[in-house]
């Protein structure tokens, strides 16, 4: 959210302290707004993460600790 935006809400909130009943439900309305800006901005984080390919190690016995233990 933009600090402009914040500014707005905190007016808003100010403007009506004179009225209980619609600053209660202004205030829903930005816990549910800030509840679903979060959760559309953790979708998109999500679909931003990219897996690697999971590769197994060549395990073979041909590095030098096998060959030197051998000798």
């Amino acid at each position: 959210m933009d600090v402009k935006n914040i500014f707005e809400i905190q007016r808003i909130r100010t403007i009506l302290c004179e009225h209980p009943d619609l600053l209660s439900m202004f205030e829903l309305l930005v816990i549910m707004s800030n509840e679903r800006l979060n959760s559309y901005s953790s979708k998109e984080d999500t679909k931003k993460i990219i897996l690697e390919e999971n590769i197994d190690p060549d395990l073979s016995s041909d590095s030098e600790d096998d060959l030197l233990c051998e000798n």
